[in-house]
């Protein structure tokens, strides 16, 4: 390579980015202090950045009193439109501050020899600002400035445990940090109250003054550099920005700006002085509406070599300035005094309209609307005529009404002679934003307030825009004269994400959100009157995936701008029949000035294909993905695959049913932008545990067995160790508790939720807390009439796979304990009316009565009386308890002789059961409560019925002794409501009359027909039958409410990430990989393609890499540590640079992996670089 032409290429490069960055005032970039003017003290002011990007506007405010720039970078625009495109509206802005100030002459040794003098503090391209305050106490000033007075940054969805600025919101209310006042108090309460302007998206607070003389910058850009005397302004300065519809194109900002000196303030001018440099800034027109307070920005042909065809406007706009008090007369608002401009002095203009740079008196001036030599702006319409004026093209670009660029400009200099130009040339423009005058005298301790907003809007051509541009203003105004009470969208749902693994290094990706979004109910008042009733209530849920390589993202209302860069994939609407939405937008049309309106979907958006399950689909609040919409993007892989970068947005939507809503009202949605979660499946840290995984089913607690509650594991890396619980109130509504590892109380985490009134295959009813999916489904019955006569899930859970509702038992309703001791099955017996009988448990023969099983008869007991029962075998009928005997088909005389010793009493009913008298059985029953986990469980009644038929399918000897019979010589056992007593019993069962096939007139729970698996089956001492229930979740009888809600309890156990232990038990180092490796010169996951890297897969928490050529030297070290979302943490990237950050040569590379507790590893990483050539 020719090392001379290298050299001398790099000088001419040199020499011409300096030509260029003469072109506007740029401030100096330095590590230790990013603003340098050659101050006094160079570590007086750390320059903080931060971006204002909650709608479409992404624009930069920093802590020196500028915005819209960004000083990071040597020459860059700061203001982006659409955010996420890399195209830029606006360069920079401030609020600059000049007026005349009667002090004492300095360097004099009289003190009381004072003149009027120029002040001013300057805030364009650099800012003259410094983050503080003033204090001054009776007289005497001081300056202060701390790490408290940064720029506070705070978001819907913040919080105090999330956001160190919403925590610290308390310390600037003083300074006049908004708040919504939740408890209406008139004070701040951090526990209530919300940091931020009411119903913002985003809100940035901070406060400043010039009274830090060190920050005194002679080339600020616009004048500056006045150190003496320093006004001892303060100034709080606010601003915010809305992600409603209709409003994602503005943002405010709002200047209290304080005088905190000693000394009043006089011929005062404030103005905004705004660079715009929309897209390409050499082809720019400006322009002002007096009536709207605005000045605007324009391209001055239709095509922009950034924006392209039909280019956008941007502009400004006072809502509220500066007044003059004159008591007891009204106050005299200075709206906007003048409009003007200033040119680039790389463009030639004439010398009294360039930038005043470094010049004070030209730029104060040009803050009262004249050129910076004095001479006056004049009226080209009317030239030669002499037609002084302070607004400059103020007439309508689109109607060519009044004097705009195209009719050219007079330039003049030292005075009103000039030459008059036809059509101005487009170029690189700035213009004054300017509200003083000069009989305004500002006094120690006033305050004025100056609020403005800044947009951008896009119509049919480069002047259509500005006709767009000023219907924005208006409605901006809107916004203003209300007090800013906007209609705010849903609360944005807060998604989190769970990653899958599947084989090959392919993955599903699960979304969840919580269900904030859901109880949004708002009526509109500001752009329609409350008798429209324009109330928006919650509708659903729409998920997208986006084109990760998207530079704009479409506005739903503006049909015109919907591509292809993102897909709908769902939508979860509530189930009531509003379904597709259809609304009022502009066709994108103009006749004769005439925006042309026609109606579009607006849900689902237009031109997106309509989901299969949509409309009516009923609310999930997660969704697991299975591949990406843009395989395009992955070398034509459909799946998710592990290292690549995917992009999704759950978006919330409300819909206002009013009829005489239309034009872009109908729904109003969170910011798609807004809500984009990006998301690189990554594996967890070598040596990572999880007890309970994606997918999974838990158990809810003994002793309920039913599904009303499904505890589903949605996100492992949500996982707590700690016990919840699903607590039924009286009013059919459900509160959702939590108890965390050692603590001994539960918390309330939800209440009052509701359940749907239909079956649901979505989650409608149900809410996902700590990535577990609480799958709450109403275990319905109904009532039809006679006792009995249910439908629904009632009585003693089914067999698993039996109608109607098998999603409600994982687990069969009968369990015998140990399992390998059980000696029993279901007999097969014909009822004494005859039917063959049938169980809800086949498998057991057990029922609980009804219409529909066994014989057909119902229970005093309803279904939501059930509880658990437990049959206890005792081995002998010596330790059992007393069972009330009863025998059927006593109408016929003893089947066998044997048996008319126990035939006691007799019916001539054929279908009777008729109580005999009272046996011991070998076994004990028992109710638990659910309701009480404390309490002893209840012994109970039993009954068991002997058969008076021919043997093997009868058998009366006097005690419960089913065979191996397929009837079990139908020995049934009847298990009543009632409590046990020994040695007395209970009167109603023993009566010689009492008929239990009569089942309605008694307390029967269950009944149960059991026969031996074979002649030698028998239960064994302390074994154990349970009955489980369905537990009916639905408000309880007044007369049988418990002392303690009923409730479902489950645990849950979180994951170990990044074990040491673990990971050298499961030789984890194996699995340590590079990718991609080879690195052939280029690789898809290369964000850039300057941006190259391989990565270090599959590494534990904490690790050091080492990389060394094949000869040993070492040239750059990795430190991973376990810092970020822990169970991601297990990768780290090489930039393909060498510790100097040059970047290295194609080559075979050494990389030792060393973790500290589990060991080290050595990796070969293949190199080829790219070959870069220069063509000269």
């Amino acid at each position: 390579m020719n090392f001379k032409k290298i050299f001398l290429l790099s000088l001419i490069l040199v020499v011409i980015v300096s030509g260029f960055s003469i072109a506007k005032p740029r401030i100096i970039v330095n590590e230790k202090n990013p603003i340098k003017f050659a101050p006094m003290s160079p570590d007086v002011l750390v320059v903080q950045r931060v971006n204002l990007r909650a709608n479409n506007i992404n624009a930069i405010f920093q802590n020196t009193g500028i915005f819209d720039q960004n000083t990071a970078s040597t020459n860059s625009p700061g203001l982006e439109w659409p955010k996420g495109s890399n195209k830029f509206a606006c360069f920079t802005a401030g609020l600059s501050l000049g007026c005349k100030i009667y002090a004492p002459v300095p360097n004099q040794p009289d003190t009381n020899v004072k003149t009027s003098q120029y002040a001013q503090v300057m805030a364009s391209y650099g800012g003259e600002y410094t983050p503080g305050w003033v204090q001054n106490i009776n007289g005497v000033i001081t300056p202060i400035t701390g790490a408290d007075f940064k720029i506070y940054n705070v978001k819907l969805g913040d919080n105090a445990t999330n956001s160190a600025d919403w925590a610290d919101w308390g310390k600037m209310v003083p300074f006049g940090a908004p708040f919504e006042d939740k408890n209406n108090n008139g004070t701040y309460d951090p526990l209530v109250d919300v940091p931020g302007q009411k119903n913002a998206a985003q809100t940035l607070f901070f406060t400043m003054t010039d009274a830090f003389i060190e920050q005194k910058n002679p080339g600020e850009g616009f004048g500056g550099g006045v150190p003496y005397p320093l006004l001892y302004a303060e100034v709080h300065f606010t601003a915010w920005a809305y992600n409603t519809p209709g409003l994602e194109d503005l943002q405010f900002i709002n200047w209290v700006v304080i005088n905190k000196g000693n000394r009043s303030w006089d011929s005062t001018f404030m103005s905004v002085v705004v660079d715009p440099d929309l897209g390409d800034a050499n082809d720019d027109y400006i322009g002002c509406d007096t009536n709207l307070n605005m000045g605007f920005c324009y391209n001055g042909d239709n095509d922009d070599a950034i924006y392209g065809q039909n280019p956008p406007a941007f502009g400004m706009d006072y809502f509220k300035s500066p007044i003059i008090r004159k008591p007891p007369a009204p106050n005299d608002t200075l709206g906007l005094t003048s409009f003007v401009f200033f040119t680039n002095t790389g463009s030639s203009p004439p010398p009294c309209e360039s930038d005043p740079n470094g010049e004070p008196i030209p730029a104060y001036l040009m803050m009262q609307g004249l050129k910076k030599d004095g001479s006056p702006f004049l009226n080209p319409l009317v030239y030669p005529v002499i037609e002084p004026t302070r607004y400059v093209y103020p007439g309508d670009p689109e109607t060519n009404i009044g004097w705009t660029e195209t009719k050219g400009s007079v330039q003049n200099c030292g005075g009103t002679s000039g030459i008059l130009v036809t059509t101005n040339p487009t170029g690189d423009r700035r213009f004054i934003f300017n509200s003083g005058r000069y009989d305004f005298s500002y006094q120690p301790g006033d305050t004025q307030n100056i609020v403005l907003a800044q947009f951008v809007a896009r119509g049919q051509n480069n002047k259509n825009s500005v006709t767009r541009l000023k219907a924005l203003s208006r409605t901006a105004q809107i916004i203003y004269d209300n007090n800013f009470n906007v209609t705010p969208p849903p609360p944005a749902p807060v998604v989190n994400y769970s990653i899958s693994p599947l084989i090959n290094g392919l993955c599903n990706i699960t979304l969840n959100w919580g269900d904030i979004s859901e109880s949004y109910n708002y009526l509109d008042t500001i752009f329609y009157p409350p008798s429209v009733n324009n109330r928006y209530k919650f509708e659903g849920y729409e998920i997208y995936e986006i084109n990760k390589n998207a530079n704009t993202l479409p506005d739903f209302t503006k049909p015109e701008t919907i591509g292809n860069e993102l897909v709908l994939i769902d939508i979860f609407d509530l189930r009531n029949n509003v379904g597709v939405i259809i609304d009022t937008f502009s066709t994108g049309i103009v006749v004769g000035q005439n925006e042309q309106y026609s109606p579009y979907q607006i849900v689902p958006p237009y031109k997106m294909v309509k989901p299969a399950n949509f409309p009516n689909q009923g609310i999930s609040r997660s969704i697991t993905l299975t591949g990406t919409k843009f395989p395009e993007n992955y070398n034509g892989n459909t799946n998710f695959i592990y290292g690549q970068e995917y992009q999704f947005a759950v978006v919330a939507y409300a819909y206002s049913p009013a009829d005489s809503i239309r034009r872009g009202f109908k729904v109003i949605r969170n910011s798609v932008s807004a809500q984009i979660i990006k998301i690189r499946p990554t594996a967890p840290p070598a040596g990572t545990h999880y007890t309970m995984k994606n997918g999974d089913t838990l158990n809810v607690s003994f002793p309920i067995r039913d599904l009303g509650l499904t505890p589903i594991i949605r996100n492992q890396d949500e996982l707590k160790n700690a016990t919840y619980r699903a607590v039924f109130n009286n009013d059919t509504t459900y509160n959702i508790l939590r108890k965390l590892q050692g603590e001994n109380n539960f918390t309330t985490i939800k209440s009052g939720l509701k359940y749907v009134n239909f079956k649901s295959n979505t989650e409608d009813s149900s809410r996902i807390i700590d990535g577990v999916y609480m799958n709450l489904q109403k275990i319905r019955f109904t009532a039809n009439g006679p006792i009995g006569d249910y439908v629904g899930n009632f009585g003693l859970i089914r067999d698993l796979g039996l109608k109607p509702d098998s999603i409600q038992s994982r687990k069969s309703g009968v369990e015998y304990v140990p399992p390998q001791n059980n000696p029993f099955a279901g007999a097969k017996i014909v009822t004494t009316n005859n039917i063959n009988a049938s169980w809800q448990s086949k498998s057991f023969s057990m029922t609980y009565p009804n219409k529909y099983n066994y014989n057909l008869n119902g229970s005093t007991v309803r279904p939501d009386r059930l509880n658990v029962m437990k049959i206890v075998f005792t081995g002998d009928t010596n330790t059992g308890q007393i069972a009330y005997r009863f025998c059927a088909r006593t109408h016929n005389p003893p089947a066998d002789p044997s048996f008319a010793q126990y035939i006691v009493n007799t019916s001539a009913n054929a279908t009777a059961l008729i109580y005999q008298d009272k046996r011991r059985v070998p076994f004990k029953v028992y109710e638990i409560n659910p309701y009480d986990s404390t309490e002893a469980p209840r012994q109970v009644n039993v009954a068991f019925v002997e058969n008076n038929d021919t043997i093997p399918r009868g058998l009366v000897n006097g005690k419960w002794d089913p065979t191996s019979d397929s009837t079990g010589s139908n020995e049934l056992i009847y298990i009543f409501n009632s409590t046990y007593q020994d040695p007395a019993w209970d009167a109603f069962y023993a009566q010689p009359t009492r008929n239990l096939f009569l089942s309605v007139q008694i307390d029967v729970a269950y009944v149960w027909a059991p026969r031996l698996i074979n002649s030698g089956a028998a239960p064994k001492v302390n074994d154990e039958l349970y009955i489980y229930p369905y537990y009916v979740t639905r408000p309880l009888y007044q007369s049988n409410v418990p002392t303690n809600p009923f409730f479902y309890e489950f645990s849950t156990i979180a994951p170990i990430y990044g074990d040491p232990n673990n990971a050298k038990n499961e030789n984890a180092m194996d699995k340590i990989k590079v990718v991609p490796n080879p690195y052939y010169g280029y690789s898809t996951l290369d964000r850039t393609i300057s941006d190259k890297f391989v990565t270090f897969r599959n590494l534990p928490l904490n690790c050091t890499i080492k990389i060394y050529t094949l000869g040993g030297d070492l040239i750059k070290t990795l430190n991973k540590t376990g810092t970020g979302k822990v169970s991601t943490s297990s990768t780290i990237e090489w930039n393909l640079q060498n510790q100097d950050n040059v970047p290295v040569a194609s080559g075979i590379y050494i990389a030792l992996i060393d973790a500290p507790g589990i060991g080290q590893k050595v990796i070969k990483i293949v190199i080829f670089t790219a070959q870069e050539r220069i063509n000269f």
